[in-house]
């Protein structure tokens, strides 16, 4: 009885025992991440930015700025007349005396040229050494600034063909203003744009793919003609 009655009193301390060896087991479990759970709303948008494709260009003439050259080409009798200023004639009048003697104007005129344009070369050697040398002995800050900056255009009126083309022109004689007039009229006929090229250059670049071949070109003009 006096067990039974010992039992019955440490019935209660090993509950709190065994109580206590629970509470103990849970704390000493590790604890669990929570499961990241969706999130509400719709994705983010991703802005892309714009990556800068370098094209390359390819020189293009504009067919309005041709005009005047297929017009004069296209003419029979200005390109006749073109052909017998170029080329010697097909029936020459000119004897073995006068090609002898304008094959000795010709080399006398190649050598003052040549004579002229080693002068010329001279000159601009040298001017451009001067131009170093004056560069080199500017202060640090002043040379530093004369080397970043842009070189500027040459005023009109300090031009060669400004300044002396009035006093060229009077000593011609009119055989010579003649043939001067016939070669700007040659020049304007092959290059008429020249003007407008040099007020806008960026006209005359387009996109390599947009260039259209000749072949192309001429059989989009046989469909237009067609059409019409």
């Amino acid at each position: 009885s006096a067990s039974i009655r010992a039992s019955h009193s440490l019935r209660p301390c090993l509950g709190l025992v065994v109580a206590m060896f629970r509470v103990s087991c849970f704390r000493q479990l590790p604890l669990r991440a929570l499961a990241p759970g969706k999130k509400k709303g719709g994705k983010k948008l991703q802005k892309k930015t714009a990556v800068a494709v370098d094209v390359p260009l390819a020189p293009y003439l504009p067919p309005e700025l041709t005009k005047e050259s297929r017009s004069f080409f296209q003419s029979q009798t200005r390109f006749k007349a073109l052909l017998e200023l170029v080329f010697s004639p097909g029936d020459p009048k000119d004897q073995e005396k006068d090609r002898l003697e304008f094959e000795q104007a010709k080399i006398e005129f190649e050598t003052v040229a040549h004579k002229a344009r080693d002068i010329y070369a001279t000159h601009e050697r040298r001017a451009e050494g001067r131009m170093w040398r004056a560069l080199q002995q500017l202060p640090e800050d002043l040379y530093d600034e004369a080397v970043q900056s842009r070189p500027e255009a040459v005023p009109e009126p300090l031009l060669f063909h400004q300044r002396y083309s009035a006093e060229i022109f009077d000593n011609l004689n009119e055989e010579e203003r003649r043939r001067l007039q016939v070669f700007q009229n040659l020049m304007y006929v092959r290059y008429p744009h020249a003007a407008e090229k040099a007020r806008n250059p960026e006209k005359f670049w387009i996109p390599e793919n947009q260039i259209v071949s000749r072949q192309k070109e001429a059989a989009m003009m046989k469909m237009k003609i067609k059409k019409r």
